[in-house]
């Protein structure tokens, strides 16, 4: 059937993210799960969070794309909160809806792009985890996989904050913004960015009297240029098989023109030019995503318009939850009642039926896990800690 093929989608595109509140966290709290898309930018503010807090796990999700499987997944950690990084684009609101329906604490930061979402991050974690880093800042290209790599590593050596940069920034602004009194920077830059990251130094001997700037270069290997053309490839492959349901006329003509980058990627790696194979990669890659969000709006609104298929994809939902819930030793008896009647009421085409069992079946789920966390918990993860102290 057409809805199994098309079930992970987009969901949350023009739904509205959650508002941020804040609870301050222990080390003595039970696990704090951070989701996050496998967007390089935002995969790196997670990991930076984990490596210097206490108790919290990342769980990635595929940019743009719901899985339930991943929703099943953060059940396994048993969390009673989950911050998720990146707004509804990247990480569809569906995830939202099922782990509130659960009764998990949800958190999303984010800002309109991986820039706004970086300064949010940095925002919201000093609060919430009471960070203290040290008065140095790494500057990065916030679209240099490479460079991005490097800048992890280094900020969580130096305890430092990481900003996100490119041809618009204006860091006088960002520095105002996030009251940043340092003079220590260190500017983090592959050749692909070199142009950049020149316009970035330019204005910080501007705007400081002294800067004590460090640039560290990221060499372009063969081995970095594989890496970009691999993930180019992937995320492609998702985009095609998500546009053979879509409808928009713009999706053939961007497509075309991915598969296109990334063979020439291929083609100037097996020539050794690889700094060109790496920006051919990302620039593959970067219309590869546009194709899943024109993809994911079109099936979204398909889905949404026909009641068999909302159900189904609603059942596909609350199964992956039952089922890992039942492996992990919670007994799901009545639940599992409560979803064969709903399969067969969708066989018969009674809608009304199964829609008011639906309701019925997430309660009954809910309950279930925020009375069985302990059992969760015991049977599944042990919480992992940071390397470093809040």
């Amino acid at each position: 059937m057409m809805w199994k093929k098309i079930l992970p989608i987009i969901f949350g595109l023009m739904m509205l993210a959650v508002p941020v509140t804040f609870k301050p966290v222990s080390a003595a709290d039970t696990t704090v799960v951070i989701l996050v898309s496998d967007n390089e930018a935002d995969c790196a503010l997670a990991n930076y969070l984990a490596n210097l807090t206490a108790n919290v796990v990342v769980v990635k999700t595929p940019w743009g794309i719901y899985d339930p499987n991943i929703t099943a997944k953060i059940i396994s950690y048993a969390p009673a909160e989950v911050i998720i990084i990146g707004g509804p684009v990247a990480v569809p609101d569906e995830y939202v809806e099922d782990l509130q329906n659960l009764g998990i604490t949800v958190e999303r930061w984010w800002g309109e792009n991986r820039y706004e979402t970086d300064l949010a991050v940095i925002k919201n974690a000093t609060e919430k985890f009471q960070l203290q880093l040290q008065n140095r800042v790494i500057l990065v290209a916030g679209t240099d996989l490479a460079g991005i790599e490097k800048a992890l590593q280094l900020a969580i050596q130096k305890r430092a904050m990481i900003i996100l940069v490119n041809q618009t920034t204006n860091i006088t602004k960002i520095m105002d913004r996030l009251r940043i009194r340092t003079e220590n920077f260190t500017i983090v830059e592959t050749p692909v960015m070199n142009q950049t990251m020149l316009m970035i130094q330019k204005q910080l001997k501007e705007h400081l009297k002294e800067c004590n700037c460090t640039k560290v270069q990221v060499n372009m290997t063969a081995e970095r240029a594989l890496e970009a053309i691999q993930m180019a490839e992937e995320k492609i492959n998702a985009a095609k098989e998500l546009a053979e349901n879509a409808t928009n006329p713009a999706i053939d003509n961007i497509l075309t023109t991915a598969e296109k980058q990334l063979e020439d990627a291929k083609d100037a790696y097996n020539t050794g030019k690889y700094g060109l194979a790496y920006g051919l990669a990302l620039a593959a890659k970067s219309k590869a995503e546009v194709v899943v969000r024109l993809a994911g709006e079109d099936i979204r609104k398909m889905i949404m318009n026909n009641t068999k298929m909302r159900l189904e994809r609603e059942l596909v939902r609350v199964e992956a939850q039952i089922r890992v819930m039942e492996r992990l030793g919670v007994n799901m008896t009545t639940a599992l009642q409560l979803m064969e009647q709903i399969k067969t009421a969708i066989r018969n085409g009674d809608y009304d039926t199964a829609q008011e069992l639906m309701v019925k079946l997430k309660e009954e789920i809910r309950t279930s896990y925020m009375g069985s966390r302990d059992i969760i918990k015991e049977k599944s993860h042990i919480p992992v800690r940071g390397r470093g102290k809040p």
